[in-house]
């Protein structure tokens, strides 16, 4: 009896194969055409519309980024995520919004807690959305190097809002500002790395990731303290009428760094120049008990 059972059903697994096959193949193939249809247009550099504001809005989509990213790669379609979209009446009134949550609940849950997620939710105009930092069609793993929200290109992602988490551009700017990673730290488990936003700022806009050295930062530099120890802004902005100290700050830096390198070539030349002087002084000199003879 077990045995004509497990035959039977192997014959009919052996059936259902085929038909099983033959259903992936048809999805993908259903979904490169989807996708194939939407980039007759979409790959156009050109293609833009209006926005309330007379801006012009991008709809240009990189066929080869796209497929390069984790929706990409994954296999999805457009119409994954733009799945209220109706064909009818497309292009004349566009896709409705893209609802990462609808894939993504755990993170849409946390992003509400953060300093971005409460303005988005309170109705705020402008207020970030997912898109804003991981793009909206090129998202990366956090590991990739691409990828947006990857910390070593967080400023870059984030000056786009804030222009004073923009990278410091020059040699003495660079010098004013990193010196948060080298004042003495309460702990050294963290890297205090200027260039990681979410290092300092996880509660802005920071989602289900570990804790960051944030909280250890408040032990010195609690804003809500009476006198917190805040010996100055991190972010340094070029306006004298802004952040006069930090501008005359970053100014004397370079001052004082070329007036230095100056004084050293100075020194270290005359040095030089007295001391084959003095050989030169010395060579001439007549030896004792030579002179000229009768």
């Amino acid at each position: 009896m077990f045995r004509r059972e497990t035959r039977s059903l192997g014959k009919f697994g052996r059936r259902l194969f085929p038909v099983l096959t033959l259903c992936f193949l048809w999805i993908g193939a259903a979904l490169a055409s989807d996708n194939a249809e939407c980039f007759k247009c979409h790959q156009n550099p050109r293609l833009s519309k209006g926005k309330k504001d007379g801006s012009l809005l991008s709809l240009h989509v990189d066929e080869k980024a796209f497929a390069a990213s984790v929706h990409g790669a994954a296999g999805m379609g457009c119409t994954d995520c733009h799945q209220e979209a109706n064909p009818d009446v497309h292009p004349a009134e566009g896709f409705p919004e893209v609802g990462c949550v609808n894939c993504h609940p755990d993170e849409g849950e946390a992003y509400k807690k953060t300093a971005h997620g409460m303005m988005l939710e309170s109705g705020m105009e402008g207020a970030p959305k997912c898109q804003d930092c991981h793009t909206s069609h090129y998202m990366r793993k956090i590991g990739d190097p691409q990828s947006p929200v990857k910390a070593s290109r967080l400023p870059e992602a984030c000056a786009r809002c804030h222009e004073e988490a923009r990278s410091p551009k020059g040699f003495f700017m660079a010098l004013a500002t990193y010196r948060i990673m080298g004042h003495p730290k309460t702990d050294l488990e963290y890297r205090y790395d200027t260039r990681g936003c979410a290092n300092c700022h996880p509660e802005d806009a920071g989602h289900l990731q570990e804790k960051g050295p944030m909280s250890f930062c408040v032990k010195c530099h609690d804003p809500s303290d009476s006198k917190p120890l805040l010996l100055g802004p991190i972010h340094f902005k070029l306006s004298f009428w802004e952040q006069p100290i930090p501008f005359l700050l970053r100014f004397l830096y370079g001052v004082g760094l070329i007036l230095a390198v100056l004084a050293c070539v100075g020194f270290f030349g005359y040095r030089s120049y007295t001391r084959k002087k003095a050989k030169k002084a010395e060579g001439e000199k007549p030896v004792e008990g030579q002179g000229t003879t009768s």
